[in-house]
């Protein structure tokens, strides 16, 4: 079974509100570590991208990229990280995964979402 589709959604646990406008990127990572770009995307006044992908998937590991230096920059007025990655492992037989990123300036955490 293919991926149909990846989402993403960013919180500012700062702020207590969605980041929107932040670009994300989804790469396709190879055995050796290398990336390939599988897709991407840009969150909404909601914080989400619905769809990072605009094609099916196969299962593997994959890479979200989260573009955050001119968001933290213009909303808190500091950077202390750049870009949050996050690299996941996604089996076969699920055709949506949601994967939510909660930020504030010096932390953040992710889960799989539903």
């Amino acid at each position: 079974m293919s991926i149909e589709r990846i989402s993403t959604h960013l919180l500012d646990t700062g702020v207590g509100r969605p980041a929107g406008g932040v670009p994300v990127v989804l790469e396709r990572i190879a055995s050796d570590g290398s990336g390939a770009r599988a897709g991407h995307g840009v969150t909404d006044d909601d914080g989400r991208v619905g769809a990072l992908n605009p094609t099916n998937l196969e299962p593997g590991e994959y890479r979200l990229i989260f573009d955050t230096a001119n968001y933290f920059a213009s909303v808190h007025g500091q950077v202390f990280y750049p870009r949050i990655t996050v690299d996941v492992r996604l089996p076969d037989g699920r055709p949506h995964f949601h994967i939510p990123v909660l930020a504030s300036t010096f932390s953040y955490t992710t889960y799989l979402g539903s």
